[in-house]
Formats: C-alpha cells, sequence, structure tokens
C-alpha cells in the first residue's frame, strides 16, 4: 500500500509541474496577445494617416499640382510620391490582416491551453481524493491489526460471510431482472462503448468453470458444469489511473459500499438503452445528475468494495431493468446485466 502512496505522490507532483507549465504558456501568451493587438493598432493609425494624405491629393487638380510645383521634374516626383503611398495603402492592409490572422491563433492557443489548465486542476483534484483514501486505508489496517490479530481474523472471516450473501442476494435479484430485458429498447452495437481504461480484460462475463470463479462468485450451471457467474468484466489498471465515461450520457447513480460489493461506483444511462457501471473506484470525480461525455474522466480505479486488486469492474445493464435499492451497507445498482464485450 506504502507502494501506491508513492506512486501517487509522484504523479501528483507531476501533475502539478504541468499545470505550472501550463500557466506560465498561458501568461506568456497573453504577453504576446497584448503586444501583438498594439501592433495592429499602430499599423491601423499609419494606414489611416496614409489614407488621409492620398484623400488630399485627390481633392487636388492635376493642372493645380503642375502649377504648384516649379519644374516637371518636381511634379514628377510629386506623381511618383503619391503612386508609391497608393502602393503602401496595399502593403499594410496585408500587414494587417496578417497580424490580425496571427492575434487569432494566439487566443485559440490560448484557449486551449486554459482547456487543458482545467482538466490538470481536475486530475489533481482527482489524484489527491486517491491519495488521501489511500492514507485514510492504511491508518484504518494499521489500527485495525495493530495488536488485534485473533480478532482481526476474527473481523476477516465475518467480513467474508456477508460479502458472499451480499453476491448472492445480487446475483439472484439480476437474474429475475435479466429475464424481463427488452432487446427491441436497445439500440447499441459492436463499438457502441469506449473502452473506459487502458488495462488488458483480466476477467470475463457470464457463468465461468474455473476453481477462482467458483470460490469468488456466486455459483451458476449453463450446462457447462459448476462455475461461478460474474456480471461484468475486469480491466487491470493501478490504483489512480483514469476511468473514462464509455459513452456520453448522464450520471444516474453513485454509491459506496465500503467493502462490500463494487465500493465505491458510478452508473450513467446512455440514450441507446444501455447503462454502465463502473466498480471498485478509488475516487469518483462525476455526480448525480452530471451528463459526461465520451471520454470523459468520471473517477480512478482502486480496490475498494469486494475486491482482490486495483482493477475495473465494468458491468453493462439494459437501462429499463435498472434500479438501484438501499441496503443496510449502502446503495445498490441492480439489472439485467449484459455482456460487456457486445458493445465494446
Amino acid at each position: 500500500m506504502q507502494n501506491q502512496i508513492n506512486k501517487l505522490e509522484a504523479e501528483i507532483r507531476l501533475t502539478q509541474t504541468k499545470i505550472s507549465q501550463t500557466s506560465l504558456k498561458i501568461q506568456g501568451l497573453a504577453s504576446d496577445i497584448q503586444t501583438q493587438g498594439l501592433e495592429i493598432e499602430k499599423q491601423k493609425s499609419a494606414l489611416g494617416q496614409t489614407l488621409r494624405i492620398i484623400d488630399e491629393y485627390d481633392q487636388e487638380s492635376t493642372f493645380a499640382l503642375v502649377l504648384r510645383n516649379a519644374n516637371l521634374s518636381d511634379f514628377l516626383s510629386q506623381v511618383q510620391y503619391i503612386e508609391s503611398l497608393q502602393g503602401g495603402v496595399q502593403e499594410k492592409l496585408q500587414t494587417i490582416k496578417d497580424l490580425k490572422a496571427q492575434l487569432e491563433a494566439q487566443k485559440t492557443q490560448s484557449e486551449s491551453y486554459k482547456t487543458s489548465l482545467e482538466g490538470l486542476k481536475s486530475q489533481l483534484k482527482g489524484q489527491g481524493a486517491v491519495l488521501d483514501n489511500q492514507k485514510d486505508e492504511k491508518d484504518t489496517l494499521l489500527k485495525t491489526t495493530k495488536n488485534q490479530e485473533k480478532a482481526y481474523q476474527s473481523t476477516l472471516t465475518t467480513l467474508q460471510q456477508q460479502r458472499t450473501q451480499i453476491e448472492n442476494d445480487i446475483f439472484a435479484a439480476e437474474q429475475k431482472l435479466r429475464a424481463l430485458i427488452n432487446q427491441s429498447t436497445i439500440t447499441a452495437g459492436k463499438g457502441a462503448l469506449l473502452r473506459p481504461v487502458s488495462g488488458v480484460q483480466t476477467q470475463t462475463y457470464g457463468c465461468i468453470v474455473t476453481s477462482f470463479a467458483r470460490k469468488s462468485y456466486p455459483a451458476c450451471n449453463e450446462g457447462r458444469g459448476n462455475g461461478g457467474f460474474h456480471n461484468g468484466i475486469d480491466l487491470d489498471g493501478d490504483t489512480g489511473d483514469p476511468i473514462i465515461a464509455a459513452r456520453d450520457g448522464v450520471v444516474s447513480g453513485t454509491g459506496n459500499l465500503g467493502k462490500y460489493s463494487y465500493g465505491k461506483w458510478i452508473a450513467i444511462k446512455h440514450a441507446n438503452g444501455l447503462t454502465t457501471l463502473y466498480g471498485h473506484m478509488s475516487a469518483q470525480v462525476a455526480g448525480v445528475g452530471q451528463a459526461v461525455k465520451s471520454g470523459q474522466v468520471i473517477g480512478y480505479i482502486g480496490s475498494t468494495g469486494y475486491s482482490t486488486g486495483s482493477h475495473l469492474h465494468l458491468t453493462v445493464f439494459a437501462t429499463d431493468t435498472f434500479t438501484i435499492q438501499q441496503k443496510w451497507y449502502g446503495p445498490v445498482p441492480l439489472g439485467g446485466t449484459l455482456n460487456p464485450l457486445l458493445y465494446l
């Protein structure tokens, strides 16, 4: 656990450095934008002066111009001067046009940096929440286990029994809800959802016939022998790695089930008839009712709830069967589950 804390502290320092660098870039661009604006005004003033001189000459007839000059040489010089002024107008107009284009590019770059800065600040806030959670868990673990090994082992036994019962209750409820799934309400297909994290898949969906599944998941039998039913897929990752929304949607629920089930979780309702659930988070950064975009960070990987290590548990529900039930250990998301691999 201390290694995870050290890693998170290093990531926070890196994010803080990026924030400082981005802030400096924004300040530099602000100075450039101001300088560019002054240069544009200077060029406009010069252009205005040139146009006024040309206008004065335009008001004077050629005959008057000839009379005003002592000889032909002076007259021709005056004509050449007027022509040079007229040619300079186009040059000044092009200069102003180029300066304005540069100014707009600088403003666009500045807005991009500002957006990046907001994202980094949000990331720093999330990383801080994950770090606080890890430190709290470490302190709790030390207090629980210090000079209480026997009591701790007894607590673990009771906790495991409670976890097993909770998982069985969830399985029984979702088995009934799966029978109510109306496929016509689901418009999604393969590729409808983004992969929420980059880690490899470590556990699949359905009735899994392995010793680990039989020991860890509710009992099932789908004609291939006795196994354990897993209502989602597991994706590998380190504590503090960002989790993104799999698709545009609205957060329909969040919760913290402590050491049970999904631990810290978020559910997002999508317009295609699906609801995605993200479990075992170390921190959540999206709240109920919030509209989220595909690819937006909604939380961070952890190992909260009934978990043996840092990873993301992803469940996909048919939205018309999804519900949240309040239990003694917290709000539990339930619904008719679908195989996430059909939509990733």
